[in-house]
């Protein structure tokens, strides 16, 4: 079976003036990670890209009797908001947020990636038992949005700020998340590489406009925080990511 992971990323860091936590499980199939990010004196917190059973993270929040205000969703591919009906159910007041293409999407992926990839495919992601909850899930669960998420929007939790970057390109409603020095970027960036474009809208020119976007906007010693894979910084990545 497949071993959750629970890592405490960033020890207090200071967002305006109050400190904030980072925690990140990598889980599921396509081992998504999935944070938390929590602020020390307020205790409201939020989930970003819940992509498989995250009750580790959920576990914490109870224990440490946090405010689930948020669940941030990058974008709409299922290994990012998996669990997202499971906490909605144990957390009713949370609100959703995903963008709206992103979420219309949801609903033709199925015949998407049937047209796309073919029967054989998905027979064979089928004949895993992980991936065949994905293969098989409901996206009628996922429900609609509390918050369609968009470009410069603000959150926050205590006095914490989040802000949304829109930057399409592994998806069209793809979202990435800032605050204190720390880019939660989804899909776009990873560690030397950058996102999949052969998805469902999927476009390789709108992929290096956000990516080129994001280096501008960003110094050096932004952290960040991808969907899968290791943690790097905007520095590195402007050298090192062709």
């Amino acid at each position: 079976f497949y071993i959750l992971t629970f890592i405490c990323l960033l020890q207090p860091g200071c967002a305006a003036t109050e400190d904030f936590r980072v925690l990140n499980q990598v889980a599921g199939p396509l081992k998504t990670n999935c944070y938390l990010i929590y602020g020390i004196k307020s205790k409201e917190a939020a989930l970003i890209d819940p992509g498989w059973r995250v009750d580790t993270l959920i576990t914490f929040i109870k224990e440490n009797g946090l405010d689930l205000k948020y669940i941030f969703i990058t974008h709409g591919h299922i290994d990012h908001f998996y669990y997202a009906p499971e906490i909605k159910n144990q957390f009713p007041k949370v609100k959703l947020c995903m963008n709206k293409n992103d979420y219309q999407g949801v609903f033709t992926y199925p015949d998407w990636a049937l047209k796309n990839y073919g029967q054989e495919w998905v027979d064979n992601a089928r004949s895993d038992p992980e991936t065949r909850e994905y293969i098989d899930y409901d996206m009628k669960s996922v429900g609609k949005p509390d918050i369609f998420l968009k470009d410069n929007q603000v959150f926050n939790l205590g006095i914490v700020e989040i802000k949304t970057i829109h930057t399409p390109g592994h998806s069209p409603g793809g979202i990435c998340l800032y605050t204190g020095n720390i880019l939660f970027s989804g899909d776009v960036i990873f560690y030397r590489t950058c996102g999949r474009t052969d998805t469902q809208y999927g476009s390789r020119e709108d992929q290096i406009k956000s990516i080129r976007k994001l280096y501008q906007m960003f110094p050096d010693s932004t952290l960040v925080y991808p969907g899968h894979g290791q943690f790097t910084d905007i520095g590195s990545e402007k050298k090192e990511n062709s």
